[in-house]
């Protein structure tokens, strides 16, 4: 009676302890990054609130200007999930850095402006200004040349940034030029005659319509955060869907938000900016055939802003 007593306690106690570790497993905190501007828009609403991802597990964000801030705390781990440039995720994996691909988050938001009346197209530009030369802008608006037979007929310089273009063109010292958002809104609304003469998106849609987006802005989420808690991982992905749905559904009150949080967008630009900003979430083995697309054409042009190769099955970590 004694013996069965014994091995009735052990038994209980097991059960109970193993009922118990799935609680003393789950982390006190996920860590969150996003890069400020259309890179993190979607998350704004999660940063304001910071939900709870499970009972007793908190959110931190942390919202950066630029990708050489966060990369630091990529590299030693202290991120769980973030927010970053397509071709930035890819590199970092084919760097060895363990994180995958949970989701594209964002499509193109580059489009070509101009005050020139005569210009209705790409077709009759002589002359544009690009912005951030050797990444994205540079790359696509090059294949995109090369491939309707513009590349030799017009003259793509590289002379500012984003901020000091817009100015430019508002103030009437320049007449064309590409821009991402919201900096193309800011310019179409400061004046009456700035018109986009060229979505590069839908550029690239005529391109490659079995294909039709280039991705942006992607998800990422540490390996080893992932095998151990996947639910709060499948948690967050709610939540971040949730978030973005109701920046697409209200961009005025997003707006205000994003003043708030400093996050580049300014409230009178939102309600025009944030629908141009083609927030998307499209799970990672999903996105696979359009992020190769678009990694296929880094490749030809920069091999070195992925790491050099595509990356392998393993980098797309979510079904």
């Amino acid at each position: 009676m004694i013996r069965c007593k014994t091995v009735f306690l052990f038994m209980f106690m097991v059960e109970s302890l193993a009922c118990l570790l799935p609680l003393v497993s789950q982390p006190e905190v996920v860590r969150i990054a996003a890069l400020k501007g259309p890179t993190g828009l979607g998350m704004i609403k999660l940063i304001q609130e910071k939900p709870l991802l499970a009972p007793g597990v908190r959110t931190e964000f942390f919202a950066y200007p630029s990708p050489d801030v966060v990369i630091p705390r990529l590299l030693n781990g202290e991120i769980d999930l973030a927010a970053l440039p397509a071709n930035l995720a890819v590199n970092l994996y084919n760097k060895k850095i363990p994180y995958g691909l949970a989701a594209i988050i964002g499509n193109g938001v580059l489009y070509c402006i101009s005050t020139d009346p005569s210009i209705k197209n790409l077709e009759t530009i002589d002359q544009i200004q690009n912005v951030a030369k050797g990444s994205t802008p540079e790359f696509i608006l090059r294949h995109i040349l090369e491939a309707k037979g513009l590349q030799g007929r017009i003259k793509v310089e590289f002379r500012y940034a984003p901020v000091e273009l817009a100015q430019l063109l508002i103030a009437g010292r320049e007449k064309t030029g590409v821009l991402p958002e919201p900096f193309a809104t800011k310019v179409l609304r400061a004046r009456s005659d700035a018109r986009i003469i060229s979505d590069l998106q839908e550029e690239w849609k005529a391109l490659y319509p079995d294909t039709p987006t280039y991705p942006m802005t992607a998800l990422v989420v540490k390996f080893s955060f992932l095998r151990s808690h996947r639910s709060l991982v499948d948690s967050f992905l709610t939540l971040y869907r949730e978030s973005q749905d109701w920046v697409k559904r209200n961009p005025e009150e997003a707006g205000i938000l994003a003043t708030q949080l400093s996050f580049g967008i300014e409230r009178e630009d939102a309600k025009d900016a944030i629908p141009r900003c083609n927030l998307t979430f499209v799970p990672a083995k999903e996105a696979r055939p359009v992020v190769e697309r678009f990694l296929k054409i880094l490749l030809q042009f920069a091999p070195e802003a992925i790491g050099g190769k595509l990356p392998d099955s393993e980098f797309y970590a979510i079904p």
